[in-house]
């Protein structure tokens, strides 16, 4: 996504994707930009409120007769409930360690 298209994916978080623990809305300084594809944006929520995490892949939808293409719902929303765990650092770890590089394996 272009910088237009990743602005438009947080202003959607912003109205249309609450805090899956306590419902609250995000603020555009919660929301911070993992990986963009051309189509594609994964980004990681930070509840300023409950402190904590969720991450979500955002989808651009096609664009419609007038042009106005507008993010899908999210395909992932994945919250880290107790933080990052010493696992989950080697997980990271060990996946980066055999990683080809190639993405669109990883999400398609």
């Amino acid at each position: 996504m272009n910088l237009q298209g990743l602005a438009t994916a947080v202003q959607y978080v912003k109205k249309q994707v609450p805090c899956p623990h306590c419902k609250k809305r995000y603020n555009s300084k919660d929301v911070f930009v993992i990986a963009s594809s051309e189509f594609e944006c994964l980004l990681e929520m930070r509840c300023s409120y409950c402190k904590k995490t969720a991450i979500t892949d955002l989808v651009a939808a096609p664009r419609d007769q007038k042009g106005l293409g507008k993010p899908s719902l999210p395909l992932i929303n994945q919250v880290i409930r107790d933080g990052i765990t010493e696992n989950d650092i080697l997980d990271i770890k060990n996946f980066l360690s055999n990683f080809d590089g190639d993405f669109k394996k990883i999400f398609i």
